[in-house]
């Protein structure tokens, strides 16, 4: 069944509107993350330099990049754009002993989850080898979840986990980015999870 144009016209404001911060804070993270860590940055530039060979990325040369996928999936654990996930219970329940009204809603923190020591080893540390296919199916089905969970699972995980993809790829094959040294970088929480006074970065052309 189509969509009315009403309905088309929400999807797409949708898209833009919840789409646009999440995805640039999600990369703006990625690369703090690979400045502090140089030499997970080189196997990246080595991946994109084998694979693509100097030409710009395409939708086709991303199941050729497992790496740099890992990469994002790891910032996106560390950093997760959105940081908490209401949800309103339908009925009365009860977790580990707590009571939940029905309508009370209930919060849970993605950031919380993605750090906590029952689901990840040495979790506060950057680790991209942690997606790899053999890792991805030991972890526990709701430890991993920027986009959510469930029916109401973000519309644009795909969209957005592409369009990160493509953009990482773009620009790390051409260009290193640097951290300002004397700019100190402090997560802080607003709609997202964003660097609170900017990330200031140098950039340099690639060896």
């Amino acid at each position: 069944e189509g969509m009315s144009d009403r309905q088309l016209r929400d999807e797409v404001i949708t898209f833009i509107g919840a789409g646009a911060e999440t995805s640039a804070h999600a990369l703006s993270w990625t690369w703090y993350l690979l400045a502090q860590h140089p030499e997970i940055a080189c196997r990246v530039h080595a991946e994109l330099d084998t694979v693509l060979g100097g030409r710009p990325p395409t939708l086709h040369d991303l199941p050729h990049l497992p790496y740099s996928r890992m990469v994002l999936d790891e910032a996106l654990r560390l950093y997760p754009p959105s940081v908490v996930l209401p949800r309103q219970a339908n009925a009365p329940d009860e977790i580990s002993g707590y009571a939940i009204p029905q309508d009370a809603v209930v919060v849970i923190s993605q950031y919380v989850t993605h750090r906590h020591p029952d689901f990840w080893s040495e979790p506060e540390q950057f680790q991209p080898e942690r997606f790899t296919p053999e890792q991805a199916t030991r972890q526990h089905r709701c430890a991993y979840i920027p986009f959510g969970e469930g029916p109401r699972m973000c519309i644009g995980q795909s969209f957005a986990l592409m369009e990160m993809h493509l953009v990482l790829a773009t620009i790390a094959q051409v260009y290193t980015l640097h951290l300002v040294p004397e700019h100190q970088v402090v997560p802080a929480v607003a709609v997202t999870l964003r660097p609170r006074d900017g990330l200031w970065m140098t950039v340099h052309a690639h060896q």
